[in-house]
C-alpha cells in the first residue's frame, strides 16, 4: 500500500505544470551553481600557485646583498584554494589570501576578494554550497507544502481514509515519495559535483578527498531530511496551501535572513573587537616598555649585551667572534614575536566569543547550523584562516632565524644562500580536525532533527477528518 501511495503522489507532482517548470529552474541553477565552482577553483587556484612561485623565485635570485637586507626583501605566502572550495568557498573572499614574510613585521593576510567585487557580492557566491543552504530548502518546500494540504482542499481525504490505506501508510507514503523527489536532486547534484572536482583537480588526488566529500553529503542529506520533514509535517498541521506555503516561507526567511544578521549584530555588540589603531597602541607600548616586569626595550639591550659578552668570554663587542647586529635582531625579533603573539590572540580570543554566540543562535536556525556545518569540513572557515595566518607566522619567523644565524658569521649573502630559505607549502588541518570543529554545529543539527521528528508526531496525530 505504501508503494502505491509513493506512485499516487509522484504522479501527481510530475503531472503538475508548475513542479515541471521548478525542476527546469533547479536543474539551470544547479548548472550554474556548478560552472561558478568550478570556475572559482580553476582560475584562483592557479593565480595563486603561480603568484607564489614568482614571489619565491625572485627572493632566491636577488643577488649579493646584506643578508639582513636581503631577507627585508621577502616574498608572499599564499593562502592555496581549498579543494572543496568548488562545493563551498565559505568566507574566503572575506579574509584574503596573502601574507608578506619580512622581518620585524608580523604579516596581515590581505587581498581580499570582495574588496575586487561589485556590491551584489555581498548576497553571496552562487555556487553549490550557497544552492544547498538556501535554494534546496526552498525546492524542498515547494516541493512539500501542499502533499497534505490538497487533499483537504480537494475533499479528498475522506475517500483516502476509508479506503484500505492506514493512516500511517498515508504519511509514511507521501513523506517518503517527497524525499525520493528530493534525493533524486541532491544525487544528481553529487554526481555532477564529484565529476566537477575530477576535472578542476590538478595537484590533488581525488581519492584524498573522498572522506570530507562523503562527510560533507551526509551533512547535507541529513539537513535535506530535516527540512522534508518539517514541509511535510507543517503541510498536513496547517490544512491549507497557501498558509503552509507562507509559513514554510517565513521560516525560510528567518532563519536563511534575519537571524543570522541579528545574531551577528548582537554578538558584536556583546564582545566588541579591538580597533586597529588601539592594537597598534597597545602592541607599540608593550614592545617599547614590556609588561609583567619584562623591562623597556633599553633594559634588555643592555642585559642582552651582558649576557652575550659572557658567553664568549670577552670584555668588549669588538671582541666577539661573530657580528653582534644580528644576534640583536634575533632577540628582539623573538621578544616583540611575544608580543604579537598575546595580541594576536586576544583578539582571536575574541573572534571566538563571537563565533560562539552566532553559532548559538543557530538553535533558532537550521540553516545556520548547516552553514557552519559546511564551511568548516570545506575547510573555508575562520578556523583553518586563522591556522594558516598562525603557520604562515611561524614560517616568516623560520626564515628570520636561518636569515640571522648566518648574518652572524657572513656580511654578504648570495643566490646559493637564498636558495637554502624553504618555500612556504601551506596544508589544510585533516579530516579529524575538521569533524572536531564542525562538532557543535553537527549536534544543533541533530537537535532539530529530533524537534522536526516531534514536529511530525505532532502532525501524525492531527491526521483526522
Amino acid at each position: 500500500m505504501i508503494q502505491l501511495i509513493i506512485q499516487k503522489e509522484l504522479r501527481e507532482i510530475v503531472r503538475t505544470a508548475k513542479i515541471g517548470w521548478l525542476f527546469v529552474g533547479v536543474g539551470m541553477l544547479m548548472g550554474l551553481a556548478l560552472y561558478n565552482g568550478y570556475a572559482y577553483y580553476a582560475s584562483h587556484s592557479a593565480l595563486l600557485r603561480e603568484s607564489q612561485q614568482v614571489t619565491y623565485q625572485q627572493f632566491i635570485s636577488q643577488g649579493d646583498k646584506n643578508p639582513h637586507l636581503g631577507a627585508h626583501f621577502g616574498f608572499y605566502a599564499y593562502k592555496p584554494t581549498a579543494d572543496l572550495a568548488m562545493i563551498d568557498n565559505g568566507i574566503e573572499d572575506y579574509t584574503g589570501n596573502s601574507f608578506y614574510l619580512e622581518p620585524h613585521k608580523r604579516g596581515v593576510v590581505r587581498f581580499r576578494e570582495v574588496n575586487d567585487s561589485t556590491g551584489i557580492r555581498s548576497f553571496g557566491f552562487f555556487n553549490v554550497g550557497y544552492f544547498a543552504q538556501f535554494i534546496l530548502p526552498l525546492f524542498i518546500f515547494l516541493i512539500a507544502h501542499n502533499v497534505f494540504s490538497k487533499e483537504w482542499e480537494n475533499g479528498t481525504i475522506k475517500m483516502i481514509l476509508s479506503s484500505k490505506a492506514t493512516t500511517r501508510q498515508l504519511f509514511t507514503g507521501k513523506l517518503l515519495a517527497c524525499l525520493l523527489l528530493v534525493f533524486a536532486v541532491l544525487i544528481g547534484l553529487g554526481i555532477a559535483s564529484l565529476g566537477v572536482l575530477s576535472l578542476g583537480l590538478e595537484h590533488t588526488s581525488l581519492s584524498r578527498l573522498f572522506g570530507a566529500y562523503g562527510v560533507y553529503w551526509l551533512g547535507l542529506a541529513l539537513f535535506s531530511v530535516l527540512m522534508t520533514i518539517i514541509g511535510v509535517s507543517v503541510s498536513l498541521i496547517t490544512r491549507h496551501s497557501s498558509l503552509s506555503l507562507v509559513s514554510l516561507s517565513g521560516f525560510w526567511l528567518v532563519g536563511v535572513f534575519l537571524i543570522p544578521r541579528l545574531s551577528s549584530e548582537v554578538s558584536k555588540r556583546v564582545y566588541p573587537s579591538i580597533t586597529s589603531l588601539e592594537f597598534e597602541n597597545t602592541t607599540f607600548h608593550e614592545k617599547e616598555y614590556g609588561v609583567n616586569g619584562e623591562g623597556t626595550k633599553d633594559q634588555r639591550r643592555a642585559i642582552l649585551e651582558k649576557e652575550t659578552l659572557k658567553k664568549y668570554g670577552v670584555t668588549r663587542l669588538e671582541d666577539l667572534p661573530v657580528f653582534y647586529i644580528p644576534i640583536t635582531i634575533e632577540f628582539f625579533e623573538e621578544s616583540d614575536g611575544k608580543v604579537m603573539d598575546r595580541a594576536y590572540e586576544a583578539v582571536e580570543k575574541n573572534e571566538k566569543r563571537q563565533n560562539t554566540l552566532v553559532l548559538a543562535s543557530a538553535a533558532l536556525s537550521p540553516f545556520l547550523a548547516f552553514r557552519d556545518f559546511s564551511m568548516r569540513i570545506t575547510a573555508t572557515d575562520i578556523h583553518t584562516h586563522n591556522d594558516f595566518a598562525e603557520k604562515a607566522e611561524l614560517h616568516r619567523r623560520k626564515v628570520g632565524v636561518i636569515v640571522d644565524d648566518f648574518y652572524q658569521k657572513n656580511t654578504v649573502a648570495g643566490n646559493d644562500f637564498w636558495k637554502t630559505v624553504p618555500q612556504f607549502a601551506y596544508t589544510p588541518p585533516g579530516l579529524d580536525w575538521r569533524l572536531a570543529s564542525a562538532a557543535p554545529s553537527l549536534a544543533i543539527l541533530l537537535g532539530w532533527m529530533l524537534v522536526a521528528v516531534l514536529l511530525m508526531l505532532f502532525s501524525y496525530r492531527k491526521m483526522t477528518v
